[in-house]
Order: structure tokens, then C-alpha cells, then sequence
């Protein structure tokens, strides 16, 4: 078997309505990267990654100008030797983003050519957990008013969900703690309640905040501050007031392994589209066991859904904002806090080519 073509076409997807997070600031549109890969037989892998608005041209040239050329001939079954020769090709301009994106595009369609030659669903491909898995509901919300804030979380609700995050790092955080506060009391004292300040404090900011948001009760608090200051991240742990989640934003395994060797997270959550795809991610995983930790995930939801049934470790899938329900054949549906991969070979995820055709930018 060897691969005879190699695809990659960018597409900018608006949003419903504009969404804020402190790192990002305001999102109108992400960009969506689809990497078809055909093997001699005819059969062909999709690997799809999203990404910022106005980046995603930038990824989908280095599939085209350095990986394709490493790509064609060779056997699709062999991912890891792949995957290093496209690390190793890039490694002087690389070592992480954007390359991991680009890297992570490839992965997955090579998963999914895999799993559809074997007539296997990617979530048993990867070793087969548990199909259950539990969801919470990533809201991104911080330019949204109050009332806004709770309506969001109700429809979050009555789409099944029974854990919904919200963002933090207003101007103030006297702002975020009534907003926090507000949340709170509106949802039952059955649903889980995650925070996410996307990088909005210092340190000694964090500190501060931890003190006055310890009484929520949170599942847990996301990025308090940038995700490779590995030593604050270890100092606020230590603290003992909010568990801690972080690792969306690391690209590399070393990173995930000084962040744990620190003692710096207690939700571990990579996300396959920037570490490098699914390869690594499960690297990840293991790493998170192998240190009694849960293993949690950021974005794509339809890929990571398949990722986490497959690790004895998983905690929570975040249904991210950044939706592509619009351009598939099916969605993932959410009922009393769970959700489950598909039973089709590969990942399932069917594009509707004729709908994207409009928001194709390359």
C-alpha cells in the first residue's frame, strides 16, 4: 500500500455571532484545514483541523510545499515513521506551532485512512475504552452580558449537558466574581461549573483570584496565566484552593512533560489539533496516566469524542464553540452529560464538499 495523492484545501467559517476569550480577544470566523489523503486502492483519509481566522493559509502551505513531497509513495500504515519524518523535516523552523498544526492535519487523515482500511471506528482502533464519554459544554462567553452569560447556559442545558464552562478575565475581578456568583445560582446544584481565564492574570493576580474564587467549588480553573510558565503553574497548585487545568495551548511532548515532572495541572488537556494530532495525543494520554492523572481535551470534539473512549483516564470532552454541524453528514448528540463516538470506520466525520464550497479561501 502506498499513498498516491495528498490534498489540502483551507476554508474561513464564520461564527453565529462574535465570541470573546481574554488570549484571542474578539472571534468573528476560525479557518478550517481538510488534508485528504488516497491510498493506491482508492481509498481516502480526511484530516481536519480549526484554527485562529486568517492562519489557516499559512498550514495548509507547509502540508503542500514540505510535507506532500514526504508523503507520496509511502506506506500510510506506517504512522510513527510519518510523523518523524515531518517533525524531522521541519525541525529548525518547527518545534511546535505552526508546524504541529500542519503535522496534526496529516495525523488524523492517516488515522482515518487506517481505521476505514481495517473497517474500524477510530475509538476501538486506538485500544477501546469506554464509548461512553462525559461532556461539558465550552462556552465562549466573555464579551457576552449577564443575562446573556446565564441564557447560554441554559440552552447549554437543555441540550443535555450537566457541566458547562464559562470565561473569566474581565477588567476587573470584581466583575469575573459577579459574574462567577451569578452563574452559580442560576444553574442546579447538580451541574459541574469549569472557569476558563485564558491567560488573563500575572501570577500574583492568580493568587488573588484563587482567594476569592475558591468558594464556587469549581471543577476546575483554566489557564490562570500563560501556559509555559511551567513554575507558576506549580506555585498555584500548591496552594491547594482551585484544581487546575491547562495544556490546549502546548505543542510539543516535552512541554506536557515539564508541565506534570512540576507538579502544575491537575486536569491534564491537550488538544490533538495543536500537539501534533492524534499520535502525540495519545503519548499525552499515557503520560497523564502514568502520573494518576485525568486526561481531559480542547476543541474538534468530533475527533477528541473518539481519543477519550479510548483512554482509561478520560475526564471530560469540551464541545467547543468553533462548530462545524453545519458541514457534516451527523453531530454529536448529548444526552443526561454524555455523548459517544461513531460506529463508522476511520473517525466518521463526513464533509458536505457542496455547502464548504462558498467559504473556500485557497
Amino acid at each position: 500500500m502506498e499513498i498516491s495523492n495528498v490534498d489540502v484545501n483551507t476554508y474561513k467559517i464564520p461564527l453565529p455571532e462574535p465570541v470573546e476569550a481574554y488570549a484571542a480577544g474578539l472571534m468573528k470566523a476560525f479557518d478550517l484545514i481538510i488534508c485528504k489523503i488516497t491510498n493506491n486502492n482508492g481509498i481516502q483519509g480526511v484530516g481536519y483541523i480549526t484554527v485562529h481566522e486568517n492562519q489557516g493559509l499559512a498550514i495548509s502551505q507547509i502540508i503542500k510545499n514540505s510535507f506532500k513531497p514526504l508523503l507520496l509513495k509511502q506506506d500510510p500504515r506506517l504512522i510513527e515513521l510519518l510523523w518523524k519524518n515531518m517533525w524531522k523535516a521541519t525541525h529548525y523552523a518547527g518545534r511546535g506551532a505552526p508546524v504541529s498544526f500542519a503535522i496534526a492535519a496529516v495525523d488524523v487523515a492517516l488515522w482515518d485512512l487506517k481505521g476505514k482500511c481495517l473497517k474500524e471506528p477510530l475509538w476501538r482502533l486506538l485500544g477501546g475504552h469506554d464509548k461512553k464519554v462525559t461532556a461539558y459544554a465550552g462556552n465562549i462567553d466573555l464579551n457576552f452580558s449577564k443575562e446573556k452569560l446565564l441564557d447560554g447556559a441554559t440552552k447549554s442545558l437543555d441540550k443535555g449537558f450537566k457541566a458547562i464552562k464559562m470565561r473569566l478575565g474581565r477588567e476587573s475581578l470584581s466583575e469575573d466574581i459577579e459574574r462567577l456568583d451569578a452563574m452559580r445560582n442560576h444553574l442546579p446544584d447538580n451541574i459541574m461549573l469549569m472557569a476558563d481565564a485564558n491567560e488573563a492574570w500575572r501570577t500574583d493576580q492568580a493568587v488573588a483570584a484563587f482567594k476569592e474564587i475558591e468558594r464556587f467549588k469549581l471543577v476546575w480553573l483554566e489557564e490562570p496565566i500563560k501556559p509555559d510558565d511551567f513554575n507558576g503553574y506549580s506555585y498555584l497548585r500548591s496552594l491547594g484552593k482551585i484544581p487546575i487545568a491547562a495544556g490546549e495551548n502546548l505543542h510539543t511532548l516535552s512541554e506536557f512533560n515539564q508541565l506534570i515532572t512540576v507538579n502544575g495541572v491537575d486536569f491534564l488537556e491537550p488538544d490533538l489539533t495543536t500537539c501534533g494530532g492524534i499520535t502525540p495525543f495519545m503519548k499525552v494520554a499515557k503520560l497523564a496516566e502514568i502520573n494518576n492523572l485525568p486526561i481531559c481535551s480542547h476543541g474538534v470534539h468530533e475527533l477528541h469524542v473518539h481519543l477519550l473512549a479510548a483512554c482509561p483516564n478520560a475526564s471530560y470532552l469540551e464541545f467547543h464553540a468553533w462548530r462545524i454541524d453545519d458541514f457534516i453528514d451527523s453531530s454529536l448528540v448529548v444526552k443526561s452529560g454524555y455523548t459517544e463516538p461513531s460506529e463508522k470506520p476511520g473517525h466518521g466525520i463526513n464533509f458536505d464538499y457542496d455547502k464548504l464550497k462558498s467559504y473556500l479561501i485557497n
